[in-house]
């Protein structure tokens, strides 16, 4: 198994964003120097939870810091930027780094963004996604001139010259594409469908029980196999939260006193203003009000000493099948020694043990 990151990033309001991107930068170089083979950087415009705006920046400024880990966006939200400024300046950054970065696209769901770009439903949205996705491939892949007359964006490069190169749009680094990646949340998740027709690798997210992680696997699959691909467990990523402690008790109470807790009671905040609690639900029948902190660490997150988490990722494991890389969802360090030794832990005593 491969171990990789997910970053949305998560830090708690009240502490300074310069720290925080310091922390965030310090954090992927760790990884880098732990042989982490992939680290995904999330962007979000108006949630102070999660306050990196821009994840092609980001990713700029920790390739030279880095030497072999894989960036990717997690993701690059579509109807937030003009398809062709993502394709050019993900193409740009693919250049600079030798291929090493990847591709996440998605649709975002913070309500707040949506009204800073002025976008409609979310169902309009989803559209928006997807029409971005393929005026991206075209960008990438289509000799000009063509033209690409979508109901939400209109590309036209028609006016070129070879011999001067004007018309010639910047394509990326690896040939013929980046890795591309979607987010895959529900059961029966749209965009796993898509990823497995297109072959793409689908990242379950931390948000969800293992239970619903599980289901992620034939919906990718069944897409797979409608386009006549063969799906690879190996391209499967699942996402968790998880702190590796000296002891249980250490890691107990570390994670119920720190921002490891806090993180997710704003984030059972947030998805219950939208409604979406029941995603977080290990049994269907529970009740909204049963959903809180302390139960998204005792179901969501894996919490202990080293073999407590290695007996729970051997568990995870068993039960959705298997799969190819472990995505450890990056946290606030509201203690840089013990979130660094948990790492570490992780890294060097627990994956290495698992299939």
């Amino acid at each position: 198994m491969h171990l990789g990151m997910f970053m949305m990033p998560l830090h708690p309001p009240a502490k300074s964003r310069t720290t925080c991107f310091e922390e965030d930068i310090a954090t992927i170089v760790q990884a880098d120097e732990l042989a982490f083979t992939e680290a995904w950087i999330g962007q979000h415009h108006s949630v102070a939870w999660e306050p990196i705006p821009a994840n092609d920046l980001f990713i700029a400024n920790v390739l030279p810091r880095t030497k072999q880990i894989r960036l990717g966006t997690g993701v690059s939200i579509i109807p937030q930027h003009h398809p062709v400024n993502i394709a050019v300046r993900l193409a740009f950054l693919d250049h600079l780094s030798k291929g090493r970065i990847a591709c996440g696209f998605g649709q975002g769901g913070v309500p707040t963004d949506w009204g800073l770009f002025d976008l409609p439903d979310p169902a309009t949205q989803g559209l928006m996604t997807l029409e971005g996705i393929e005026i991206i491939l075209k960008m990438w892949t289509a000799d000009p001139p063509f033209e690409f007359d979508g109901d939400f964006w209109k590309v036209k490069l028609t006016e070129i010259d070879p011999k001067l190169g004007i018309g010639e749009v910047l394509r990326p680094y690896q040939q013929p594409l980046p890795p591309i990646a979607m987010s895959v949340i529900k059961g029966d998740s749209r965009a796993a469908t898509m990823a497995g027709e297109r072959g793409w690798w689908p990242l379950s997210t931390n948000l969800v029980p293992p239970s619903t992680v599980a289901q992620h696997w034939p919906t990718y699959a069944a897409g797979a196999d409608r386009s006549g691909r063969v799906a690879s467990r190996a391209d499967w990523r699942i996402s968790r939260s998880i702190f590796v402690g000296e002891s249980m008790a250490e890691a107990e109470d570390h994670c119920a006193g720190g921002t490891l807790r806090d993180a997710f009671d704003y984030l059972v905040t947030i998805l219950g203003s939208l409604g979406q609690l029941q995603l977080m639900k290990s049994d269907p029948e529970m009740s909204d009000e049963a959903v809180t902190a302390d139960y998204c660490l005792q179901e969501l997150c894996i919490i202990g000493d080293a073999k407590t988490v290695t007996e729970r990722l051997h568990a995870l494991y068993e039960e959705v099948g298997g799969f190819g890389t472990l995505l450890m969802v990056a946290h606030d360090w509201d203690d840089e020694a013990k979130w660094r030794a948990s790492t570490q832990r992780l890294a060097t005593d627990i994956v290495p043990r698992l299939p």
